[in-house]
């Protein structure tokens, strides 16, 4: 079907087939933990907005940090597509895209070396040949638990400890039976793991690094930056090569899949491929019947928590001081121009379920079309306010930003990139900060 044909369809009868020509088409791409989501609301947005298209390429959160700074994805078809066709009347998901990349989706954080010029305030004023499309700014969309998905048909719930969640993912623990000594001794655990540059594998790490140790794991010392599984896991084990009970595997869907069709599988995926999230049209838990989230003890109060939305609300309520980041928004100018500020990180949750942390956006200051800038715009004005969209984020098992820990973040957004509110001349397309860049 051509990108035509498809706006026609959604045009119906209010408009004829040439006002198609006069669409916008904006391209996203990176996390495959948000996909499911971010699918369900361009489709939402797109129906009450005909003329604006939406092609969101999943390719794992790295390559959405890269593609967005770069302003180009690597071609690659999307393998997250085949659980879940494109609606009618939507541009297909998963697509490759070309050069133009207007968003970049992640589940990890920036860091200052992938920003071009921190120093002087440029905060990654990047150019792509001769377009300067001003400064970059990094945004949270929605609170996210990732789980310990699994696939043993001899139990159908399984409580872990931070040691057993340490001993798994480094490879000390490779037997059911330490787990639960109903299964049989010598029942291996097979254990699968992003192989791509993942947010999720970010945020998993980001909680090992605060909670395993020598003694509970293999790990002989855990590094969190903007590094991913095969930098940082592998760099992780003495012998610097992952066990041999480890199966990679790139995006959400290919590690769903695997741990689906693998009994004695483990991984960690996020909510929107398990039995966790709701029965809903708007994730795929349908496709992956075998697949169960464990359950975890929070380390901190003792208390085993399943990744339930409230559960993680409750982690996203009460981060660890001491092993958190950004629990509040900037409150000057000096500060609300770094993107580094934005963005609320948590090893160590005081309470609820422990694996947490929020997805993120990657957008422009300045696009050179206007119509794309203030579709943007709404879509995000849309992403914090509209009760629709939340039913769709809690529908996959995640957190609205309004209702986590990190609520302020979404009036401050809004105050200060989706409007002027705050008189910083930093929101989208503000005339002074665009003055003489061509835009994105």
């Amino acid at each position: 079907m051509t990108r035509q044909t498809i706006a026609c369809s959604m045009l119906a009868l209010a408009l004829s087939c040439g006002a198609a020509h006069a669409s916008t088409t904006i391209n996203a791409g990176g996390s495959s933990l948000a996909f499911p989501t971010y699918q369900a609301e361009f489709e939402k947005y797109t129906n009450s907005s005909p003329t604006i298209l939406f092609s969101y390429s999943a390719v794992g959160s790295g390559s959405g940090q890269a593609g967005f700074l770069q302003n180009t994805f690597t071609p690659q078809p999307s393998t997250d597509t085949v659980w879940w066709p494109a609606p009618a009347g939507i541009l297909t998901y998963g697509t490759p895209v070309g050069t133009q990349v207007d968003i970049g989706a992640s589940d990890a954080t920036l860091i200052s070396g992938q920003l071009t010029n921190p120093s002087t305030g440029s905060y990654g004023t990047s150019t792509q040949g001769s377009v300067v499309d001003g400064p970059i700014i990094q945004i949270p969309t929605f609170g996210v638990p990732v789980t310990m998905a699994f696939n043993q048909p001899a139990i159908t719930s399984l409580k872990l400890t931070a040691n057993q969640v340490c001993g798994i993912l480094s490879g000390q623990i490779s037997d059911w039976n330490t787990l639960n000594p109903s299964i049989p001794s010598g029942t291996p655990i097979t254990v699968v793991y992003r192989s791509d540059g993942s947010g999720t594998t970010f945020l998993t790490l980001q909680h090992l690094a605060a909670i395993c140790n020598s003694s509970n794991s293999n790990f002989t010392s855990i590094t969190v930056g903007n590094k991913f599984i095969s930098d940082v896991v592998i760099s992780g084990y003495t012998a610097g090569t992952l066990p041999p009970n480890f199966v990679p595997e790139s995006g959400s869907g290919n590690v769903a899949t695997e741990i689906n069709s693998t009994s004695g599988a483990i991984g960690y995926l996020s909510p929107d491929y398990t039995s966790i999230a709701p029965n809903s049209s708007a994730n795929p838990t349908v496709n992956y019947p075998n697949i169960i989230a464990a359950s975890l003890v929070n380390s901190i109060d003792g208390k085993t928590y399943a990744p339930t939305v409230a559960n993680t609300t409750l982690a996203l309520a009460n981060p660890d001081p001491d092993d958190s980041a950004n629990t509040k928004p900037p409150a000057n100018m000096s500060d609300a121009m770094d993107p580094l500020n934005w963005v609320p990180t948590i090893a160590v949750a005081l309470k609820g379920y422990p694996i947490v942390g929020y997805t993120t956006m990657d957008l422009s200051s300045c696009y050179a079309d206007a119509a794309a800038a203030k579709a943007i715009e709404l879509f995000l004005k849309d992403q914090y306010t509209s009760t629709a969209y939340k039913n769709i984020i809690e529908a996959n098992g995640f957190v609205p930003l309004v209702n986590s820990g990190a609520a302020k973040y979404a009036t401050a957004v809004e105050n200060t990139f989706l409007s002027n509110n705050v008189g910083y001349k930093l929101n989208i397309n503000n005339s002074k900060l665009c003055k003489g860049l061509a835009g994105r």
